[in-house]
């Protein structure tokens, strides 16, 4: 190979090769200042993404108070007083069109079976009264739970207990109404304390039985 040529291809080599070692050179004092104010301004900036962020998350939280939960309790009371009193008009009036329920036989009712109920004088009662309340909005909905003392009629039969409710409400035109319903009922505390004292017993009793099981057999 002539010589020319080959100084020629050594040139080649070493600009093709000039960036690999630029890349292994260490940075300079210059350099690594830039990078590390880089890094600083990256931090900031995420810093201040994430700050963002849980702003407009905070705006979404659910509220407890305000005039929004307490024009939702006003509703839950004026629901509870016309079921007390029978009273249609009322319930027509406080209840979206598309109200549906579960109630606590885990029936599903719409507005319109609560307001045939009503008129075919199918349930009534004498004490309905509401404790422990818990109220949430979020935006345009929100739901307040409480507990609920009742007697009286449900289907012909006497009912007395107690009972949680869940209120789902929807603002519709600037205005609150239920949109739905949830009714369980509440085993008693000395029912409770009863099944837990049985299934302590029935431990007992498999342990026992297990001990008896493990011991050699007598002669």
């Amino acid at each position: 190979m002539p010589k020319h040529l080959l100084s020629l291809l050594l040139v080649l080599t070493c600009l093709l090769a000039a960036p690999a070692w630029a890349q292994k050179k260490p940075l300079s004092a210059k350099a690594r200042k830039a990078r590390i104010a880089a890094a600083a301004t990256a931090r900031t900036k995420a810093e201040a993404a994430r700050r963002a962020e849980a702003t407009r998350l905070a705006a979404n939280v659910a509220a407890s108070e305000g005039s929004d939960a307490q024009e939702l309790l006003r509703i839950d009371e004026a629901l509870t007083d016309a079921i007390l009193r029978s009273d249609a008009e009322t319930i027509t009036h406080l209840l979206a069109d598309e109200y549906i329920a579960v109630n606590s036989k885990g029936l599903v009712t719409s507005k319109k079976d609560w307001l045939a109920a009503i008129a075919n004088d199918e349930g009534h009662c004498d004490i309905n009264k509401g404790f422990e309340f818990v109220v949430r909005v979020y935006g345009n909905t929100g739901f307040v739970i409480h507990n609920t003392s009742f007697r009286g009629q449900l289907d012909g039969a006497a009912t007395t207990g107690e009972y949680r409710i869940t209120r789902y409400f929807i603002r519709r035109n600037g205005k609150w109404l239920v949109a739905a319903g949830n009714t369980t009922y509440v085993v008693p505390a000395r029912l409770t304390a009863l099944a837990a004292a049985g299934k302590k017993a029935k431990k007992e009793r498999k342990k026992l039985k297990n001990t008896y099981a493990s011991e050699p057999a007598k002669r």
